[in-house]
């Protein structure tokens, strides 16, 4: 029985599981939308939640050190700035990318100062093809990227190319016929004309009875 435990395995080592985390959070916070399983996105946003509130706590800590270091208080403004970067410190632990984690305390911390929790959602995206798994889209809440839904793009629009104008089609099966028959009116007249032309001269060469020619 597993009491009293609050994680999910997902079928996985632990250093496994940890350093799949470790990934997915990384993407989050760098592309702020990612595209994943279920209980995949429930793992991560738990690990998520908690860096952006550790996040908050060092950007916090930053800013009174800047304040304590311009009123003159050094011995405290030290113990601040020690404290800010512990906090950064932890959270790398968990983020390996060194402009990601910039970015976390930099941008998406300021951004959740004043709000209490709840900094990403999940929305279902519907069942994977071939194992029939339930994929959902995490993502944070009300940032630039998030705030417009996401537009798939076409080929031809990602490539950059110019989709050629659609030639006219026929819409049903009669029109197709009559515009075919159309096209082929001329070529069998000029046909019946070259067929024609022989069969005249012929008539015109045979003699007609009772001639002078015939005596």
């Amino acid at each position: 029985m597993r009491h009293r435990v609050d994680h999910r395995k997902l079928g996985r080592t632990a250093s496994h599981r940890k350093a799949m985390l470790a990934n997915m959070v990384t993407s989050l916070f760098d592309k702020e939308r990612i595209q994943t399983t279920a209980p995949k996105a429930k793992e991560a946003r738990r690990a998520a939640e908690r860096l952006i509130t550790r996040a908050k706590k060092g950007y916090a800590a930053y800013k009174e050190y800047e304040s304590l270091r311009d009123a003159g208080k050094e011995a405290e403004a030290k113990q601040m700035q020690a404290n800010a970067l512990a906090h950064w410190r932890v959270a790398g632990r968990v983020i390996r990318k060194t402009s990601v984690l910039r970015k976390l305390f930099d941008e998406i911390a300021p951004h959740y100062m004043e709000r209490e929790g709840g900094y990403t959602r999940i929305l279902r995206m519907g069942v994977r093809l071939g194992d029939n798994a339930q994929t959902v889209m995490l993502e944070l809440v009300e940032t630039e990227k998030t705030k417009k839904p996401m537009m798939k793009k076409s080929k031809k629009a990602e490539a950059g190319e110019d989709a050629e104008p659609a030639k006219e089609k026929p819409k049903d099966k009669k029109s197709a016929k009559e515009t075919d028959k159309k096209e082929a009116k001329p070529k069998k007249a000029k046909k019946a004309e070259k067929e024609a032309k022989p069969k005249k001269a012929a008539k015109t060469a045979k003699p007609k009875k009772g001639s002078s020619g015939d005596k």
